[in-house]
C-alpha cells in the first residue's frame, strides 16, 4: 500500500472517530442545564438536586432526616381534600391545612443546630428511624412533622406532630412516655421514679435540683393521653404519638401557652 493510501485511510479513520465521539458524548439542553446547576452547587455549602430542585445542607443530606415534598406548604382545596385515599389521611392534611394558613406560624427548615438538637433527643432516639417534614416557626419555638418508624415483626411508620418550646432552665434532663400495662402493675409493688407523674414513666438521664420546676411544668399536662414528654435544661419537646390531627395541635397548643 502506497503512502498516499495509508494517509487517506487514517483520515477517514479520524474523521469517523470524531463523529462517533460527537454522537456517544453529545449533551442535550437538558443535559447541559442538569450539568450547569450541579457544578453551581459545588461553589456553595448547600447539596442541590437538580431533579427536585431541592436545596440541603450537607449535614441534612448526610443525616438522612429530610423529607423533600414539593409544594408540602401548600394549602390543599377543599377538592383535594374530599379525594383523599382515606378519613385518617384527611383529617391530617385538615391539621397541616391549618398550620399552613396561620398567621401564628410561619414556614422554616431546620438549622443545622436544631437539627443535631433534635438528633439527641431521646424522644426520637427512641424509634429505629425518623425523618422530618412541614417545620414551622412560632413566637414560642417550633412545630414539625417527624416520621418515626420501628422496625420488628410488624413495621410501623406513621407521622406524628412535634413542639420544641424554651422553658426556664432546669439543669436536668428527664424523659416521660406513658406507661404500659406491666409498669402500671409493677409501680403498685414499687414505684421508684424520681418524679411521680400520672400515668407517664420517668426516665432521668441527668437529675435536676429544681423538682419544684419541673413539677409546675408536667402540671399542664395532667390528664393527657398519648403523648411524650421531654425536659432538657431549658428545652422542652412535646411529641403526639398519633397521626398529624388538628386536635392535637390545639391541645398542645393549650398547654405550650400556660406553660410558657
Amino acid at each position: 500500500m502506497e503512502l498516499g493510501e495509508i494517509v487517506f485511510y487514517i483520515c477517514i479513520s479520524l474523521i469517523v472517530l470524531y463523529q462517533i465521539n460527537k454522537f456517544v458524548f453529545y449533551e442535550t439542553d437538558e443535559q447541559k442545564e442538569y450539568n450547569q446547576k450541579l457544578n453551581e452547587s459545588l461553589k456553595d455549602e448547600y447539596i442541590y438536586d437538580p431533579e427536585t430542585g431541592a436545596k440541603l445542607t450537607l449535614e441534612q443530606g448526610e443525616s438522612g432526616h429530610w423529607i423533600s415534598h414539593e409544594n408540602e406548604f401548600r394549602i390543599l382545596s377543599e377538592s383535594e381534600l374530599k379525594n383523599l385515599p382515606s378519613e385518617r389521611i384527611r383529617q391530617a392534611e385538615i391539621a397541616l391545612n391549618y398550620l399552613r394558613e396561620s398567621r401564628e406560624y410561619i414556614k422554616t427548615k431546620l438549622s443545622e443546630s436544631q437539627l443535631e438538637s433534635l438528633e439527641k433527643t431521646k424522644t426520637l432516639n427512641s424509634y429505629d428511624d425518623w425523618s422530618y417534614s412541614n417545620s414551622f416557626k412560632f413566637d414560642k419555638g417550633i412545630v414539625l412533622s417527624p416520621s418515626v418508624q420501628l422496625n420488628g415483626t410488624i413495621n410501623y411508620e406513621e407521622s406524628h406532630l412535634m413542639f420544641w418550646v424554651k422553658i426556664n432552665n432546669i439543669n436536668g434532663h428527664y424523659f416521660f412516655r406513658e406507661k404500659s400495662s406491666s409498669e402500671k402493675f409493677l409501680d403498685l409493688l414499687r414505684n421508684d421514679d424520681e418524679i411521680k407523674f400520672s400515668d407517664y414513666e420517668c426516665f432521668a438521664f441527668k437529675k435536676s435540683h429544681n423538682i419544684i420546676l419541673i413539677n409546675n411544668i408536667l402540671k399542664n399536662f395532667k390528664n393527657e393521653k398519648k403523648l411524650e414528654i421531654e425536659i432538657n435544661n431549658e428545652n422542652l419537646f412535646i411529641k403526639t404519638t398519633k397521626l398529624v390531627n388538628l386536635e392535637d395541635i390545639k391541645r398542645v397548643e393549650k398547654i405550650i401557652k400556660n406553660v410558657c
